[in-house]
């Protein structure tokens, strides 16, 4: 109350946001199975040992009479960590008959059972003073997650900007429809949505460019850095006062912030081995939903024992190998590529002992480098990796390591780690004001993930996490008999989503940002690509016709309405 009595200027509205449902390409599902003392599910899983766990507790047996292997899954985006209902199912058919069990849901019980983004109505109050500091936020929010909870907003309107004041309630409401689920980013995707208008109507208030006002209220370094590379690409300085084009189409820009923790899980081992046949494995019961995780850990490894990722085994998703962690949040990255290169590290160092010994060499001298073993002080002293395995003393050299504490000893409970996954995101559109169309053109997003392991896969990441944001702000849409609770358009059709016409041009900016908490200071981008978009694209439409949507996806009938035309 203080906070807005100081307030110059104030900002107050209620968002809204829909329901959004899980559309994965390969549906949840399973095979199962199940012997004597050995239940065997092949799964399209985000969390292998989750899975294992859970099935484990529900049938009261071990967790060692239960294997669960996901060698692929197509796609997963909160909503396939657990076993669900379809694993339980499909073992209890198992067990009875002896016999494998296939369960694959088909897209409408997808769409109706397996976990939505819940919606949400936001009511945000903002205050500022006249240099555009703010003083106070408060926040309400209310959503159904169905008969399940997780509708709130997040953390963002409270971690984003500073403000010394701050109030928020946020509540679940239950309805008699399916229930929620993670779904990238949870929470923050919706909050985003109203705390990124809201901050550019106040820098429609106080007369600043919505970027410049950022400049003042965001203490972020990263994404300072990520404003300003952002947009000189974009071509910021193109930007114009809302509504300002004339003729019935118009072009408009705008941009929006996010912010997400980075995460880490310490329940994440990895087992390195080398052979005397010249093998190289690294073993994790991780998953790899589509995001890279196999292949970053090749990368790692072979970078530890500078030898070609290709010259690396990668053994994941098997919950025979040691415990991985899930793949949410953003967490696997940083949370295994650590226990990765220290377990490889023990390894390089045990046969690096052994050359020495060789070699009566110190092991400080000795160095792995383009395939070879080499003594920086006596370059008559080489050998290549592969021949050194094979004089190996024990058939194999294994070190098995865990994700520790970042460096410093920083850690707090359930592994929070150092800074936040910071991004921009910069959209362009063009408004049809006689249809209402919005086709989006363009979109720049500035991202930072510590250090990115490998580009071409982050750069996918945030392609995806983009065209989700689009498909969020404009198509995806749950209809519902609200008599009966039925979901009309449980399909594929008639739940609309963008195609290939639809998608803009994506350029992304990867700001390398070494915070040196771990031995590979890398982090996942799965949640950070995806909370600005549909907010950027919604200031993009205000900007365009100088009248804001408060509703989305933003159809070409609130378009009309908004500018009073039907």
């Amino acid at each position: 109350e203080q906070g807005f009595k100081e307030a110059d200027v104030i900002v107050e509205h209620t968002y809204r946001t829909q329901v959004h449902t899980h559309l994965p390409l390969e549906t949840h599902g399973v095979v199962v199975d199940w012997k004597p003392g050995n239940m065997v599910v092949y799964a399209s899983s985000q969390n292998t040992a989750a899975m294992r766990d859970e099935l484990a507790d529900y049938f009261d047996i071990s967790k060692g009479e239960v294997r669960v292997i996901s060698e692929y899954t197509g796609g997963g985006f909160g909503a396939k960590h657990s076993a669900g209902v379809y694993g339980p199912m499909a073992a209890t058919l198992s067990k009875k008959t002896g016999r494998p069990v296939w369960l694959m849901l088909d897209r409408k019980e997808e769409h109706i059972s397996m976990g939505n983004r819940p919606n949400s109505i936001q009511y945000l109050k903002i205050g500022a003073k006249k240099d555009g500091k703010l003083t106070a936020i408060q926040q309400r929010s209310h959503g159904t997650a169905g008969v399940g909870l997780g509708a709130g907003v997040g953390r963002i309107a409270q971690v984003l900007y500073e403000c010394p004041n701050f109030a928020t309630e946020q509540y679940d409401v239950y309805t008699h429809a399916g229930p929620g689920a993670a779904w990238r980013a949870p929470g923050n995707v919706q909050g985003a949505y109203g705390l990124e208008q809201a901050i550019d109507e106040l820098a429609d208030k106080l007369g600043i460019d919505p970027l410049a006002y950022r400049d003042v209220i965001d203490k972020s370094e990263i994404r300072k850095v990520e404003r300003q590379r952002g947009a000189e690409k974009f071509g910021w300085s193109r930007w114009k006062a809302p509504g300002s084009d004339s003729g019935p189409v118009k072009k408009g820009m705008g941009v929006a912030q996010s912010t997400w923790p980075r995460f880490v899980t310490l329940d994440s081992t990895a087992e390195v081995r080398i052979m005397r046949g010249g093998a190289v494995e690294i073993r994790s019961s991780v998953q790899d939903i589509g995001t890279g995780t196999k292949t970053v850990l090749g990368q790692v490894v072979a970078e530890e024992f500078g030898i070609p990722t290709e010259d690396v085994s990668v053994l994941i998703g098997d919950t025979y190998f040691p415990t991985g962690p899930g793949s949410g949040g953003s967490v696997a990255t940083g949370s295994i590529t650590p226990p990765a290169r220290n377990a490889a590290y023990k390894v390089k160092m045990e046969l690096l002992e052994q050359i020495a010994a060789k070699w009566a060499s110190d092991v400080s001298k000795l160095v792995m480098e383009g395939g070879k073993i080499l003594d920086k002080t006596d370059a008559s002293k080489s050998v290549s990796f592969k021949d050194a395995l094979k004089g190996m003393r024990t058939s194999q050299i294994i070190a098995t390591a865990s994700r520790s504490d970042d460096y410093g000893g920083f850690q707090q409970p359930w592994g929070l780690a150092y800074g936040d996954l910071g991004s921009v995101q910069f959209a362009e559109v063009t408004v049809d004001t006689e249809t209402g169309f919005v086709k989006v053109d363009k979109i720049v997003a500035a991202h930072s993930c510590g250090r990115p392991l490998n580009p071409a896969q982050v750069e996918s990441q945030i392609n995806g996490g983009v065209i989700q944001g689009l498909a969020y702000a404009l198509y995806e849409y749950r209809v519902m008999d609200k008599q009966t609770g039925f979901m009309m358009n449980a399909n594929v059709d008639q739940y609309k989503l963008p195609y290939a016409m639809e998608i803009p041009e994506i350029e992304s900016l990867i700001i390398e940002d070494y915070s040196g908490t771990s031995s590979t200071d890398a982090y996942g981008i799965g949640e950070p690509a995806n909370i600005a978009t549909a907010v950027a694209i919604a200031n993009a439409v205000y900007n365009a016709i100088g009248v804001r949507i408060y509703e989305i996806p933003i159809t070409p009938d609130k378009i009309l309405k908004a500018l009073n035309k039907i």
